[in-house]
């Protein structure tokens, strides 16, 4: 396809295959050269030229020629473009161009206004009829029937919008939240007739010349669009075919439209009456971007497959392959996979592919930065082969790397009960403003997360008590939620949500604690080594019992305390193999080097109590520089040599004996003693360690050798300072 734009220095023809909008060549476009066939089938080419700054007439122009344009495939047109009727809206949600287009339609925004006015009146004079009855708790379950009712009256941003507060507890309450999650499976279809009529617009074709088989009616209808089972008649591969309602694009921006100014409003109110700072227009426009993307199917194309490339390490996630040559604006194939709805599943099935699906979800979340952000129960399937099939790339979420990795420091903080680092993470967040009273906000933050982690750690922690908890104090102090975590805690909250209905006991928490143990021990990032110094270094001193207990939660081992994570308790469930297997691994990469140090730091405590005992009277004959370098003897051990030996002890119990006598703090006079056996029963297992243990070795070396040259110099200068 084409795009032409009349430039401040010409015209220019812009490859947009895999553009995502006009955004794309705002800026400048140079040296562009290449030969294009247009709608009519000419063939036009483009010299190389430079567009700086477009001009608003030439962005108008990109947008036409963008609607206008189509791709030519095996001898018919697949319309890429808009409909003539979507003259003026844009691609992309840009809610000044949008307020634009419908300023200029009073009558047809008037209309839309009386017609929600008048489906909402009646709701909302019942509601004020029960507050003023004081039966509001008694006719609870009614009340949000009745408003799932409108919403799915009102059409596909309403629906879409319940669907968003369905898994908000903390907004709406249990029951509201119980009903509106309904609105997923009531969304009722449209005529098989204007559904074919969309497919043969779109891809250029009668249904039945391109599909067989095709279902009498649709086997999914959702708020957007609806879907077909058939068989492309080519290739005979069974797809899903989604075709999309008729008229979205303006229904759902005049909605839009409308909402914003509703956000505007809300937000004055909110501004003047609290201290709440949520930015309720900034949420709307998050989700609102989102929203509107989900009507160009070829997003959802691009995004299936983005997201299969990034899921491709984990074998047991299925992600349907798609069929871009029948896919358009309003139109999308997909592969057809068999399964049942992850709700619908068994128990057992449910709990295995839950695990996987917080895996899944975690590493698209903390790792990869890119999130099918609206996994409802419908978007996911258990496979008969025992896999998990995600649907539905329309709504995606993307994070960047400081948010990420701010994230995961918050887990641990939280973990280690450091609120005034996790006040800090949540400024890096965007959950507080960098003005925050932190000394105001750390001791109520404090107390609600300390009431919320009481009793059973982390396998008693649910995800949305949590964020019920979390809620009380955000209208005395300036909270507000990112519009990318709206998405995020939306999606938490689906999965933990489907886990429960399977396993009461079911907490995402513990479920994602060991992979953000596993990602603390991968990483190399500033943010993330200093939070694993935080843990293993407690008041400054190494720490292995919290070495041990890092490490067992990063393979799925959690203690039974009563703490969140108890860093002190190590659970003792590790084999002495897997330990070492996993620090000699190509993920323990940044322990080694941690534990090289310190296994440097207990050495050398060794090598100058011994060595120098040892040697007796072969000094005499041992060249003075040489003798030098040798450690000094001691008589005594100071406190930091006494713990440096500690550590030594129980980083080697650790790695030998963790399962069956965890970590043992014998007498002192025995250390050096239990320290050489334990070197030696490290040898038995060489065959592990061997490929990793060759640089540990130069660092330990190395560490050493700097020691002994720096006390050989500070010996020679207390030597010729006595001389004077």
């Amino acid at each position: 396809r084409v795009w032409l734009a009349c430039g401040t220095r010409g015209l220019v023809l812009v490859d947009s295959v895999w553009c995502d909008g006009y955004d794309r060549v705002r800026g400048r476009v140079r040296n562009i050269s290449k030969t294009f066939e247009n709608q009519n089938g000419h063939f036009v080419a483009a010299a190389p030229s430079v567009v700086e700054q477009p001009t608003e007439a030439s962005l108008d122009a990109l947008r036409n020629a963008e609607r206008r344009s189509n791709v030519r495939v095996q001898g018919r047109i697949i319309k890429t473009g808009m409909d003539e009727v979507d003259r003026g809206l844009p691609s992309d949600y840009e809610p000044e161009v949008i307020e634009k287009y419908w300023n200029k339609r009073p009558l047809q925004v008037q209309r839309r206004v009386l017609e929600v006015g008048s489906t909402i009146a009646p709701f909302a004079a019942k509601l004020w009829f029960y507050r003023q009855t004081n039966q509001l708790d008694a006719k609870k379950k009614q009340i949000a029937a009745d408003l799932r009712d409108i919403l799915t009256k009102l059409g596909p941003t309403f629906i879409k919008l319940g669907q968003g507060l369905s898994v908000r507890p903390d907004l709406i309450g249990p029951d509201l939240m119980q009903e509106l999650q309904t609105l997923c499976d009531s969304v009722p279809g449209f005529e098989n007739e204007k559904a074919f009529a969309i497919v043969e617009d779109e891809l250029g074709a009668p249904v039945s010349e391109l599909f067989a088989d095709v279902s009498q009616k649709p086997v999914a209808a959702a708020s957007i669009g609806q879907v077909y089972k058939a068989k492309i008649r080519e290739t005979g591969a069974t797809i899903a075919l989604k075709v999309q309602r008729p008229d979205m694009l303006r229904r759902v921006s005049l909605d839009l439209y409308l909402l914003r100014k509703l956000m505007y409003v809300a937000q004055d109110v909110q501004d003047r009456f609290t201290a709440n700072k949520t930015d309720f227009v900034s949420l709307l426009t998050a989700w609102a971007a989102g929203t509107y993307k989900e009507l160009d199917y070829r997003h959802e194309g691009k995004n299936a497959v983005r997201f299969a490339q990034m899921m491709s390490n984990l074998e047991d996630i299925v992600v349907p392959d798609v069929y871009f040559e029948y896919t358009g604006r309003k139109v999308i194939a997909m592969e057809w996979i068999d399964g049942v709805k992850l709700a619908d599943a068994s128990a057992d099935q449910i709990s295995n592919l839950v695990s996987l699906g917080v895996e899944a979800f975690l590493q698209q979340l903390l790792t990869l930065g890119f999130i099918q952000a609206d996994p409802h129960g419908g978007n996911l399937l258990a496979t008969p082969d025992g896999k998990l099939c995600i649907l539905d790339y329309g709504l995606m979420c993307t994070v960047n790397r400081g948010q990420m990795e701010a994230m995961v420091a918050s887990i641990i903080h939280l973990a280690n009960r450091d609120y005034e680092r996790v006040v800090d993470d949540f400024i890096e967040l965007d959950f507080l403003p960098p003005t925050v009273d932190k000394d105001a906000v750390v001791p109520v933050l404090g107390a609600v997360l300390d009431q919320a982690l009481e009793g059973g750690g982390a396998k008693n922690v649910n995800f949305q008590s949590l964020s019920s908890e979390l809620s009380q104090i955000t209208f005395d102090f300036p909270f507000k939620v990112p519009p990318y975590f709206a998405l995020i805690i939306r999606a938490l909250g689906i999965l933990e949500g489907i886990a429960l209905t399977a396993d009461p006991d079911f907490r995402l928490v513990m479920q994602a604690y060991p992979y953000v143990a596993k990602k603390l021990l991968q990483e190399r990032s500033p943010a993330l080594s200093e939070a694993l110094r935080q843990i293993l270094y407690r008041d400054g001193t190494f720490s292995p019992a919290r070495l041990q207990t890092l490490v067992e939660s990063s393979q799925g081992f959690l203690g039974e305390g009563d703490a969140f994570v108890d860093f002190d308790t190590p659970p003792n469930q590790l084999s002495s193999r897997e330990a070492l297997e996993f620090l000699f691994s190509d993920n323990g990469s940044v322990l080694r080097e941690i534990i090289a140090d310190e296994v440097a730091n207990g050495v050398d405590v060794v090598a100058r109590s011994v060595v120098p005992l040892s040697l007796g009277n072969f000094t005499r004959v041992v060249p003075t520089p040489i003798l030098q370098l040798v450690p000094g003897g001691t008589s005594s051990l100071s406190e930091d040599d006494e713990q440096y030996l500690r550590n030594l002890r129980g980083l080697l119990r650790f790695l030998l004996y963790s399962r069956t006598r965890g970590l043992q703090n014998g007498s002192l006079a025995n250390d050096i003693q239990s320290v050489a056996r334990d070197i030696l029963e490290l040898g038995r297992q060489f065959d592990v360690i061997f490929p990793k243990l060759h640089n540990m070795n130069k660092r330990i070396v190395g560490s050493l050798a700097e020691r002994a040259v720096a006390r050989a110099f500070d010996r020679v200068r207390v030597q010729q300072s006595l001389r004077r």
